[in-house]
């Protein structure tokens, strides 16, 4: 296997990782909101910032799941016109579609970096009494904005190969759907 394979591998696998931790993290959430309604309604008493921290638990959650749908072909897609084309032009609108992914998701990375650096330079906190420091969810956050983006530079860099060797099958497999094929043709 190539380099780029491989590393497209493991990203796959800590993709996986962080999507798991996603979800266990907003099943600690949907707990812990749970919770507070629950002793709010029953002894008047509310836990302070569950809102708060719910709503860091759904942004980190969605980011920290962002690679792991683009590496299953999960993120949607129209297929209307990629579906009709021959191999070769479908391999190449792929191509196209990993490196434009790329470099939206470096903007967002290098945006995300400056605001993150920016609260955590002037100590900005939250406007609750948390006053939780806005740097610690805003890192966590771009941690998961930088997987996304090594997971798209990778499969752009592999299905590029792939596509200038001419094995156009094997470029567009690694930007469709695992059941996308059956779902069209059957």
């Amino acid at each position: 296997m190539s380099f780029l394979t491989n590393t497209r591998l493991r990203l796959a696998r800590i993709s996986r990782a962080s999507a798991l931790a996603g979800l266990y993290l907003m099943l600690f959430t949907a707990l812990g909101v749970s919770a507070d309604v629950l002793v709010r309604k029953l002894f008047g008493i509310a836990f302070v910032g569950t809102d708060e921290l719910g709503g860091y638990a759904m942004a980190l959650a969605t980011s920290w799941a962002l690679s792991y749908a683009f590496l299953e072909g999960a993120h949607i897609r129209v297929n209307v016109i990629h579906m009709t084309l021959r191999p070769a032009a479908k391999a190449w609108l792929d191509v196209l579609a990993a490196c434009v992914t790329a470099l939206i998701i470096g903007v967002l990375a290098w945006q995300v970096w400056i605001v993150a650096f920016e609260s955590w330079e002037f100590d900005a906190v939250s406007n609750t009494p948390l006053r939780l420091p806005l740097w610690i969810p805003q890192y966590l956050f771009l941690g998961g904005i930088v997987l996304f983006l090594l997971s798209a530079v990778v499969v752009f860099l592999e299905s590029l190969g792939l596509a200038a060797r001419g094995r156009y099958e094997a470029a567009s497999a690694l930007a469709e759907e695992q059941n996308q094929v059956e779902e069209y043709t059957s």
